[in-house]
Protein backbone atom coordinates (compact mmCIF):
# COMPACT_ATOMS: atom_id res chain seq x y z
CA UNK A 1 0.00 0.00 0.00
CA UNK A 2 1.41 3.35 -1.07
CA UNK A 3 0.88 6.39 1.13
CA UNK A 4 0.43 9.91 -0.21
CA UNK A 5 1.50 12.85 1.96
CA UNK A 6 0.00 16.35 1.92
CA UNK A 7 1.89 19.03 3.87
CA UNK A 8 0.64 22.53 4.65
CA UNK A 9 2.12 25.45 6.56
CA UNK A 10 -0.19 27.79 8.46
CA UNK A 11 0.38 30.95 10.53
CA UNK A 12 -0.01 28.80 13.69
CA UNK A 13 2.00 25.71 12.62
CA UNK A 14 1.89 22.80 10.16
CA UNK A 15 -0.34 19.91 9.14
CA UNK A 16 0.40 16.67 7.37
CA UNK A 17 -2.30 14.40 5.95
CA UNK A 18 -1.55 10.82 5.06
CA UNK A 19 -3.84 9.17 2.50
CA UNK A 20 -3.69 5.65 1.12
CA UNK A 21 -3.11 5.50 -2.63
CA UNK A 22 -6.64 4.23 -3.33
CA UNK A 23 -8.19 6.72 -0.86
CA UNK A 24 -9.41 3.97 1.45
CA UNK A 25 -7.88 5.59 4.53
CA UNK A 26 -6.74 8.98 5.83
CA UNK A 27 -5.32 10.57 8.98
CA UNK A 28 -4.17 14.10 9.85
CA UNK A 29 -1.32 15.31 12.04
CA UNK A 30 -1.23 18.85 13.43
CA UNK A 31 1.92 20.52 14.76
CA UNK A 32 1.28 23.81 16.54
CA UNK A 33 4.15 26.28 16.94
CA UNK A 34 3.16 26.91 20.57
CA UNK A 35 3.46 23.16 21.42
CA UNK A 36 6.89 22.10 20.14
CA UNK A 37 7.52 18.36 20.19
CA UNK A 38 3.81 17.48 20.21
CA UNK A 39 1.65 16.09 17.43
CA UNK A 40 -2.13 16.06 17.54
CA UNK A 41 -3.64 13.22 15.50
CA UNK A 42 -7.17 13.51 14.16
CA UNK A 43 -9.51 12.33 11.47
CA UNK A 44 -8.35 8.72 11.26
CA UNK A 45 -10.82 7.07 8.91
CA UNK A 46 -10.98 3.92 6.81
CA UNK A 47 -13.92 3.31 4.48
CA UNK A 48 -16.13 0.46 5.80
CA UNK A 49 -15.45 -2.09 3.00
CA UNK A 50 -11.69 -1.83 3.68
CA UNK A 51 -11.75 -2.05 7.50
CA UNK A 52 -10.03 -4.82 9.47
CA UNK A 53 -7.22 -5.08 6.91
CA UNK A 54 -4.53 -3.20 8.82
CA UNK A 55 -4.97 0.12 7.03
CA UNK A 56 -5.60 2.17 10.19
CA UNK A 57 -2.64 0.52 11.91
CA UNK A 58 -0.41 1.27 8.92
CA UNK A 59 -1.53 4.90 8.89
CA UNK A 60 -0.90 5.30 12.63
CA UNK A 61 2.55 3.70 12.37
CA UNK A 62 3.39 6.03 9.47
CA UNK A 63 2.45 8.97 11.71
CA UNK A 64 4.66 7.67 14.51
CA UNK A 65 7.62 7.17 12.18
CA UNK A 66 7.18 10.65 10.71
CA UNK A 67 7.09 12.12 14.21
CA UNK A 68 10.21 10.25 15.34
CA UNK A 69 12.08 11.49 12.25
CA UNK A 70 11.01 15.07 13.02
CA UNK A 71 11.83 15.27 16.74
CA UNK A 72 8.29 14.81 18.06
CA UNK A 73 8.16 13.08 21.45
CA UNK A 74 4.42 13.00 22.23
CA UNK A 75 1.29 12.15 20.25
CA UNK A 76 -2.13 13.33 21.44
CA UNK A 77 -5.59 12.40 20.17
CA UNK A 78 -9.25 12.42 21.15
CA UNK A 79 -10.98 9.07 20.70
CA UNK A 80 -14.68 8.48 20.33
CA UNK A 81 -16.01 6.52 23.30
CA UNK A 82 -16.61 3.32 21.31
CA UNK A 83 -14.95 0.34 23.00
CA UNK A 84 -13.49 -1.07 19.79
CA UNK A 85 -11.96 2.28 18.82
CA UNK A 86 -10.43 2.85 22.24
CA UNK A 87 -9.07 -0.72 22.27
CA UNK A 88 -7.45 -0.08 18.89
CA UNK A 89 -5.59 2.96 20.25
CA UNK A 90 -4.65 1.16 23.48
CA UNK A 91 -3.23 -1.72 21.43
CA UNK A 92 -0.98 0.84 19.73
CA UNK A 93 0.22 2.12 23.10
CA UNK A 94 -2.02 5.14 23.66
CA UNK A 95 -2.95 5.88 27.25
CA UNK A 96 -6.34 7.33 28.26
CA UNK A 97 -6.19 10.56 30.25
CA UNK A 98 -9.76 11.73 30.81
CA UNK A 99 -13.13 12.12 29.13
CA UNK A 100 -13.90 15.60 27.81
CA UNK A 101 -17.10 16.46 25.93
CA UNK A 102 -17.82 12.83 25.05
CA UNK A 103 -14.29 12.03 23.83
CA UNK A 104 -11.43 10.26 25.58
CA UNK A 105 -8.22 12.26 25.55
CA UNK A 106 -5.28 9.90 24.96
CA UNK A 107 -1.52 10.24 24.52
CA UNK A 108 1.56 8.23 23.60
CA UNK A 109 5.19 9.03 24.33
CA UNK A 110 7.60 8.06 21.57
CA UNK A 111 10.89 6.40 22.39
Amino acid sequence: MTLIWHHNTWPWGKTARVITSHASGIVEMTFEDNSPGVCYISGLSVIPPKRRRGIATRLMLACENYCRENGIFRLDLNSVMEDWVMEFYKKLGYVPIKEVDGFMQMYKLLK
